[in-house]
Formats: C-alpha cells, structure tokens, sequence
C-alpha cells in the first residue's frame, strides 16, 4: 500500500512545475478541510485518426463525418473553465493523437506549466526526437497501450505486425527522457488469466511502472459482444493479482480519496465534436460544450443516481443495468 502512494506522488508531483504542485496542495487541503469535490481529469479526443486496426476499438462508435470540431482555441478556455472545476491532469488521445497536426497547440493551451499533461498512445509513431519535444513542451505522462508480453499475440489484438516492438521501445525512449510511463493494457475474459497479461505485469513491475488495466466493454467494435465481459471469478482474480501486485490497478485507484468509478465526478471525457461524456467508454451525451459551459453539464449530470457517487462496478464494463439501458443506445 505504502509504495502505491509513493508512486502516485511521484506520479503527480514535478519538480519542473512548481504552479502544479501549489494547485494540487491547494486542492488537497481543499478536500480535507472543506469538503469540495473537485474535479481531477479531463480526457479530449482530438480526432478518430489512426495507424493501427485495434480489435476493439471504442473510438468507431463516436466518430462523426462532420460538424463542428474543437479548435486549440476554444480548448484553452474548456480547460480555463475544468481549472476552476478543480482539475489537475489534462489527457489527450484518439484515434492516435500524435497523428493530430496540431497536437502541439492543444498541449500548449492545457496550460501546462499548471497541469499534468498525458497522452494516450500506442507508441507506435514516437522516437527519441519527438518524445523530447513533447516532454519541453509539458507532457509528463506517456500511457501506452500493451495488451501482451507476447508480441504475436500484441500485435495481432492491434491489427499490425511490428506494433508490439515499436511500443516497446516507446517504453524504454519515455523512461531514459525521465517521463512517466503508464502501460494500458485491455483485458477481457479471454485473456484475464492469459501467460501474455501476466508476463506484462511482471514487466511493469520491474520497471516500477504502472500497468492500468481497461476492461473489456462491449462497444465500438466489439458492440454486442458480450462474450469479452468479465465475470464475477475474473473480477476476483484481478482482484488478487492488484494484491500481488501493486502497480497493477484500474482508473478505481486514481481518484483525489475515494476508491470507485469516478466518472463525472473527478472524470470527463471531451469528444472532438464537444460533446462532454463521463468517460470514453459511456457514450451517452451529458450535454455539449459548444452549447452550455463545463460547469453547467457537470452539476447537471451529478444529479443522476448513476454518476452521484463512487460506484464499486465500472458503468460500461461491469453494471449489467447501465449496458443495457444507456451503452446499447450508442
């Protein structure tokens, strides 16, 4: 327990941001003595592009032929208006999001000597250039999507051959360039128990890194698939492995105090188009950016039972009730 706060301190603080560290005191102190509930994440998506053909993909089920799209712009003042919310960590991914031309505008709008900036990549398109631009520029956190140890068994999850060494190698580039490294890796029934998953824990914890498990939800490309679920003995094995393991953990873990699903609550999700969602994988609308402010959407959507408090099941993966009623909508 004692080294799972130590990295998430390590995690969060930087030394080459001293403005972050005074927010995240600021906010601490703010929930240990006044009780507020800031919000911590916000997720945008900058566009559907991509280089690889990822079995699952979530991304195809949101994805628009056209209509109006965030500009570097207008996102400056989404995040001034998440800021006043609370939040810290301001993430970006896709698609692939460092296929994005304008990347670069989006991470520097994140105000990001006040922030922590983190991409969501498959690492895929990165060399040691590019990462040391993207670390001068603010990023602090690389999460790079690894389902296997195996890179057969890697690469064909991801649609491409040669998937499994280039992200590797991300890995290795991230950690030498002193960013932090979180490995994402998509677990289902099939693979829960898979030599694959477990030798990609074993790596994570050697390297000391944190390895955040997505599960399965049955949506994108894998809609209707309710095989990927998993069931109440997978969720007891990973249950027992996050003991054995203590990097090993899902998006529960990294909330400001209380442990379960955090959507809406400290968690948002921006699509391209501005609509603001719980998380990318609930893909109900909670309203739109473009028509009401940040504030707005949020106190409205905590007044839904299902986003009102830290639910013990992921919504989208686990909560039988919310797949059937909201996710099969999209």
């Amino acid at each position: 327990m004692f080294r799972k706060y130590i990295l998430n301190f390590k995690y969060a603080f930087r030394v080459r941001k001293p403005l972050l560290t005074l927010r995240l005191i600021y906010t601490f102190l703010g929930i240990l003595f006044t009780g507020i509930k800031p919000l911590r994440y916000v997720d945008l998506s900058i566009g559907h592009a991509c280089n690889l053909k990822c079995e699952h993909c979530f991304a195809t089920a949101l994805k628009k032929e056209s209509g109006r799209r965030i500009t570097p712009a207008e996102y400056r003042e989404i995040v001034i208006q998440a800021m006043k919310l609370g939040a810290v960590n301001f993430s970006f991914q896709g698609g692939e999001p460092t296929l994005h031309p304008e990347l670069m505008d989006f991470i520097k709008n994140s105000f990001p000597d006040r922030n922590i900036i983190s991409i969501t990549t498959n690492g895929t398109l990165l060399d040691n250039e590019k990462i040391t631009v993207l670390k001068k520029a603010g990023v602090d956190i690389l999460t790079i999507s690894l389902d296997s140890a195996i890179p057969e068994e890697h690469d064909r999850f991801r649609g491409v051959k040669g998937t499994f060494d280039k992200a590797m190698k991300t890995v290795r580039l991230a950690l030498d360039n002193g960013l932090n490294v979180t490995l994402g890796a998509v677990v289902s029934h099939q693979n829960v128990r898979s030599k694959g998953l477990i030798d990609l824990i074993e790596f994570a914890n050697k390297h000391n890194v944190i390895i955040c498990l997505v599960l399965a939800t049955p949506l994108g490309e894998w809609s209707d698939n309710e095989d990927i679920i998993l069931t109440d003995d997978d969720r007891l094995h990973i249950s027992e492995l996050k003991k054995a393991y203590p990097l090993l953990r899902t998006d529960f873990e990294a909330n400001f105090i209380h442990w379960g699903c955090g959507a809406v609550k400290e968690i948002l999700y921006l699509t391209p188009y501005g609509d603001v969602l719980g998380c990318p994988f609930l893909h109900s609308s909670l309203g739109n950016i473009f028509e009401e402010d940040l504030e707005t959407i949020r106190d409205r959507a905590l007044l839904n039972p299902y986003f009102d408090h830290y639910h013990h099941l992921c919504l989208a993966a686990e909560d039988q009730e919310f797949m059937e009623t909201f996710n099969k909508k999209s």
